[in-house]
């Protein structure tokens, strides 16, 4: 760090939260003194960043007791003192996705290597227009290819319209058919004065001047890159990426109060985007081995693969655990997320609660059970970013694995982190090794260090190795695959601790276990595994070992999953909960048995069959007299008994006897009704 830049004000400005960090140096080192975070004030009625900054920045300014304020602005430079600070910089990720339209000659190839392109940066995909589509839109027989297309252009408003196709050397009509179905969307955004989107070229470098020429008529920024796919089997997606990040940086400017921080040459100004691309590539070649970032935000699912020749990414732009919960929903469902829940809940009310978080973004989980759905939500983004990440690399692999976002981070227990993560990403083959550090980013420091990097190198690293790779390692995993039936043994498996003893325990078909290994303890691991189970990219049986002290102390110690890949999850409701109850305990992250009662399932009457419906009794007609009244009949204790009142069963003789006891010759009566004596 340079001499007259000692304290350093680091800001995130995310969607939801806003984070103050101070360092300044202790002992010749750049280190974290002090953070503190609070509700962003980008949305009504603030609609200003700057509040947040005040108000954490005072709450920093109490907790290091350091003046850091003067007069409702931050106090620079830092003075004799030591109070205020020497630089601002600034990460935030509180910035609107780029709305992206894709014109391309092939779905299969151009396309699909613009759209692997795109990933890389938060971003909306408002349509994809192909030269080889194959519309089924009602009137396709009288509407032209030109027709159906424009239909779906002209209502949208992108930022970005990126024009691609056609292997290096081959025809250029393709591309300027492509072009002149642009060049009609341009004139339609002018004629209702709108403002036009950026047009990036990345297709055939011999159509590039047709291009350029066909749209030059408009005023709109026209910026050419190299083909994104310049041969069938060769994919370039690096230099589109790169003009995306960089349209997508000049929203920085317009954030609302951010030129209330500082003067210009005293702040910088970084997308959380291009830090977490910085750090997650240094992170690789220094360790030499591939890396994986994950971070599930409230409004944006960020995962970032990193090798030291190589970096890919999957961003969903709309797609988190508050702004975006409500496209996740949309994309996978409330029974998807429902399935992690160790608790039964109707749909509606899933769904309801759901989007209060929509409605309510800075509400916490004030609940177990809030917390669990908050959990499940990173699930599910997780499983969609992944599964978007090896579509865009089949072969990824990775030996180190960060994490971040609120709902991780604030888990009551570091276990149900660590299930989410499991649960979510399902390591398996893309493991290389033995073992998986998993490290927990709690005080956000990836972004920070990225951001402070653009400025000082040394600070970066001193703040990377002290204060964040300290905070906080969460586990080492061993996954293990194979094993035919469930609860079969398939491993025996080793703990040999540095300075102290060993543990060895048999591992099961289907077991979640937890062998503890605090802080700052190192040991050796050796895993046996049977026939046809494997570990990483080992061969079925064979048995391996970590080096001495390889295996590093954390919150939970060494991890052994062997739920199988994909994890298998019971169609009944209550064998699920009650799996997942059991994973919960495996972890730590409960103590005693389930406290959610199992929904009580009533069945419906079984309909009887008419066939054994017995006939309502047929009650007859009582006669009346000739002056209409009615004549006595039996009284109703006659007429029906109960059956516990039911008489013995009679012989024929006796049921005679008794009626000839009862019957009486009846009496004559008048024309009048009067008895005759």
């Amino acid at each position: 760090m340079a001499d007259n830049v000692r304290a350093i004000l680091a800001i995130e400005i995310g969607s939801l939260t806003t984070r103050v960090s101070l360092i300044d140096q202790v002992d010749g080192e750049s280190r974290l003194i002090g953070q503190t975070e609070t509700l962003t004030s980008r949305e009504l009625p603030y609609q200003n960043v700057f509040f947040a900054v005040q108000e954490a920045t005072a709450q920093l300014a109490e907790l290091t007791g350091r003046q850091l304020l003067h007069e409702g602005h931050l106090l620079m430079p830092r003075t004799i003192t030591g109070d205020g600070i020497d630089k601002v910089v600034v990460v935030t990720s509180a910035l609107e996705p780029l709305r992206v339209v894709v014109a391309a000659i092939a779905t299969d190839v151009s396309a699909r290597s613009a759209l692997h392109a795109i990933r890389g940066v938060p971003n909306v995909v408002l349509e994809v227009i192909t030269l080889d589509d194959v519309s089924h839109h009602p009137t396709s027989s009288v509407q032209s290819w030109i027709e159906r297309q424009l239909e779906k252009l002209l209502p949208l408003l992108p930022d970005v319209i990126i024009l691609t196709g056609g292997i290096e050397g081959s025809a250029i009509e393709s591309m300027k058919r492509l072009a002149h179905l642009v060049n009609l969307k341009l004139s339609f955004t002018e004629a209702i004065k709108q403002p036009l989107p950026t047009v990036i070229y990345a297709g055939n470098t011999a159509a590039a001047s047709t291009v350029h020429t066909i749209l030059s008529r408009h005023s709109c920024e026209l910026i050419s890159v190299a083909n994104v796919r310049p041969t069938l089997d060769q994919e370039n997606v690096t230099p589109l990426r790169q003009a995306l990040l960089a349209r997508y940086a000049r929203q920085l400017t317009d954030l609302p109060g951010v030129q209330q921080l500082a003067d210009s040459e005293k702040r910088t100004l970084h997308t959380i985007i291009e830090a977490q691309y910085v750090m997650t590539r240094f992170l690789a070649e220094r360790r030499q081995q591939p890396v994986l970032f994950t971070d599930v935000g409230a409004t944006t699912t960020t995962l970032i693969a990193a090798a030291p020749d190589h970096v890919s990414a999957a961003i969903h732009g709309v797609c988190g655990t508050a702004f975006g919960v409500s496209n996740l929903l949309c994309e996978v469902g409330p029974a998807a997320i429902a399935r992690w829940l160790p608790f039964a809940i109707e749909e509606q009310e899933l769904i309801e609660r759901v989007l209060q978080r929509t409605l309510r973004p800075q509400t916490m989980p004030v609940t177990r059970e809030d917390c669990y759905l908050d959990l499940a939500i990173v699930r599910e983004a997780l499983a969609l970013g992944m599964a978007t990440l090896r579509d865009g690399q089949p072969a990824l692999t990775y030996s180190y694995l960060v994490v971040s976002g609120g709902a991780l981070v604030h888990a009551p227990h570091p276990g149900m982190t660590l299930l989410a993560i499991l649960d979510g990403l399902q390591p398996a083959y893309e493991l290389p090794g033995l073992l998986l550090p998993i490290h927990l980013d709690s005080l956000g420091l990836l972004a920070v260090c990225g951001g402070i990097a653009a400025h000082s190198a040394d600070a970066a690293v001193s703040v990377f190795d002290h204060d964040l790779l300290t905070n906080t390692p969460l586990a080492t995993c061993i996954v293990l695959q194979g094993g035919n039936r469930f609860g079969d043994p398939i491993a025996e498996i080793e703990l040999i601790t540095v300075g102290g003893g060993s543990e060895q325990i048999q591992v099961r078909n289907g077991d979640l276990l937890r062998l503890p290994l605090p802080i700052g303890r190192y040991a050796q691991v050796k895993v046996r595994p049977r026939a046809g189970v494997r570990v990483g990219k080992g061969g079925p049986g064979e048995a391996v070992e970590s080096d001495p002290a390889e295996v590093h102390g954390s919150l939970l110690g060494l991890v052994v999953d062997a739920r199988g890949r994909p994890l298998a999850l019971p169609e009944d409701g209550t064998e699920r909960r009650r799996l997942l109850w059991s994973w919960l305990r495996a972890v730590g992250a409960e103590h005693s048995d389930s406290p959610y009662p199992e929904p009580v399932t009533t069945l419906p009457e079984m309909p009887i069959p008419e066939s054994v419906i017995a006939p309502a009794p047929v009650v007859a007609r009582q006669r009346r007299s000739w002056f209409g009244r009615r004549k006595q009949g039996p009284t109703p204790s006659e007429m029906t008994l109960s059956p516990a009142e039911t008489s013995p069963a009679k012989t024929p003789a006796d049921d005679l006897d008794e009626l000839r006891q009862k019957v009486t010759k009846s009496a004559r009566r008048s024309w009048f009704g009067r008895r005759k004596s």
